[in-house]
């Protein structure tokens, strides 16, 4: 499990570049910083999933999967939301965010590991 949760934060690093690249692009064309945000996350999820089914869980993956997957993934960003605004109020916004960044992976992993690709080693 070790090596898949690696190999999960090797692909989160894929998708943070990515989704950059594109919010950033987007925004140099004149799409608005929030349009951009939504295309990127959008992106970024997709290509989420998709490398996470193939590298990190090896698996194959159905339309029932994928919703597993897109579902877990907004939940996740609802635990790292919930917990970035009760430290905002107790602690450094910055330590705030990282601390809640933890959450969502630590949540998105456990959650997709054992209800997305369960059955993958």
């Amino acid at each position: 499990m070790l090596f898949q949760f690696i190999r999960y934060n090797l692909v989160g690093i894929v998708n943070t570049i990515v989704g950059f690249a594109i919010i950033f692009s987007l925004m140099f064309i004149g799409i608005s910083p929030i349009m951009s945000n939504l295309i990127g996350y959008i992106i970024g999820s997709i290509l989420s999933f998709y490398l996470n089914s193939k590298y990190t869980f090896k698996a194959k993956t159905t339309k029932k999967d994928a919703i597993k997957f897109f579902t877990i993934l907004l939940f996740s960003y609802a635990l790292n939301f919930i917990t970035l605004k009760w430290l905002l109020a107790i602690i450094d916004p910055y330590l705030a965010q990282f601390f809640s960044a933890i959450v969502y992976t630590l949540s998105s992993f456990l959650l997709v590991k054992f209800i997305v690709f369960r059955s993958s080693k």
